[in-house]
């Protein structure tokens, strides 16, 4: 027998129609001004139109898609911007959700979602077993993964080409003449940077060079740390590929405090652009992903997936993996000439 805490989590939100309806006039007598400013709080939070908070309460969803990342840093933030874009011009809202990159506050917010009755789901996944999103997905609920597979479900997936992009990026710095090049960053439990670490070492084995792997390095005092003991050091790394985005900015930092220039001292490619990249001392060679356009392809993705929803069933329906390439952006922190 289910304990009472188990039943209230497996209900659905408790705001009833009525409620609902009388709240949207502010001046009805029935409705206390503590239950009328309850329920529009809780519509507010929710995300929803008084319309589409009806439509769930029926039993049927609302025009609103969830959207989960594990945070809101530069490149999911501009996912976000690009799956609103899509969803608004479908006529669609959408809930956002940032999980701080915990698995378990992603189930939680999950089931959250799925009492919520949205029309659609796409997830960044923090990892984890995957079991809510597969819920979700035989609930009825339409899922894509975006940026990163989630463990265990068979979804539509729109991913970038981690591996191969990581493995050019260090392509280039050995065709510069580079035999000791460290790969610098963290995050090495994610399914992307996973990738990028296997790219960086099909490329060193395949040069039959030794991989110097610095896959711990989570902050700005760590990189320091780095940096510091490169400066000392007679067999130091010539040059270093960053895993990710922030990962270059620390780097960056960390070689101009202790004197270390690039490219003359340590040549450096990075995965991942940004702003600034190309506006630097010494502008960074980038792999070059990008967000808005995998964001927008997984939110297409999702809405075509909406559409057929009554027409294919779940045995019929085949899934799908899209593949987006990467660019090495030319510059001059691997060694090239500045170009015109």
């Amino acid at each position: 027998m289910k304990s009472a805490r188990a039943r209230r989590r497996g209900r659905r939100p408790t705001i009833i129609r009525r409620d609902v309806r009388l709240a949207r006039d502010n001046n009805h007598p029935s409705v206390k001004l503590s239950t009328r400013t309850k329920v529009m709080q809780a519509i507010a939070r929710i995300g929803y139109s008084p319309n589409d908070a009806a439509r769930m309460l029926k039993g049927r969803t609302g025009r609103t898609i969830a959207l989960v990342v594990p945070d809101l840093s530069d490149f999911l933030s501009s996912c976000f911007h690009a799956v609103q874009e899509v969803a608004r011009r479908h006529d669609y809202q959408t809930l956002v959700v940032a999980t701080g990159r915990g698995t378990a506050v992603e189930d939680q917010q999950l089931e959250s979602i799925q009492n919520h009755r949205v029309a659609g789901l796409l997830i960044v996944t923090s990892g984890g077993d995957g079991r809510r999103s597969r819920m979700i997905q035989q609930s009825g609920i339409p899922v894509v993964a975006l940026d990163r597979p989630v463990a265990g479900l068979q979804a539509d997936a729109v991913l970038v080409e981690n591996r191969e992009g990581a493995e050019q990026g260090v392509r280039h710095l050995i065709e510069h003449g580079h035999k000791k090049i460290a790969c610098v960053g963290f995050d090495s439990g994610s399914y992307t940077v996973r990738e990028r670490i296997e790219g960086y070492n099909l490329a060193m084995r395949s040069a039959g060079l030794q991989p110097i792997l610095c896959t711990n390095v989570n902050n700005l005092e760590a990189m320091q740390a780095l940096a510091l003991r490169w400066s000392t050091a007679r067999d130091r790394p010539t040059a270093a590929f960053s895993l990710k985005r922030i990962s270059s900015v620390y780097l960056i930092q960390a070689l101009h405090l202790h004197k270390l220039k690039m490219p003359e001292d340590i040549a450096v490619v990075g995965f991942d652009d940004f702003e600034l990249a190309e506006v630097l001392g010494t502008p960074l060679t980038v792999v070059r992903q990008s967000p808005t356009g995998i964001a927008r392809a997984a939110a297409e993705l999702l809405f075509k997936k909406i559409a057929n929803l009554r027409e294919v069933t779940c045995a019929e329906e085949q899934t799908a993996k899209m593949l987006f390439p990467t660019e090495l952006i030319i510059r001059r922190s691997c060694g090239c000439p500045a170009r015109e």
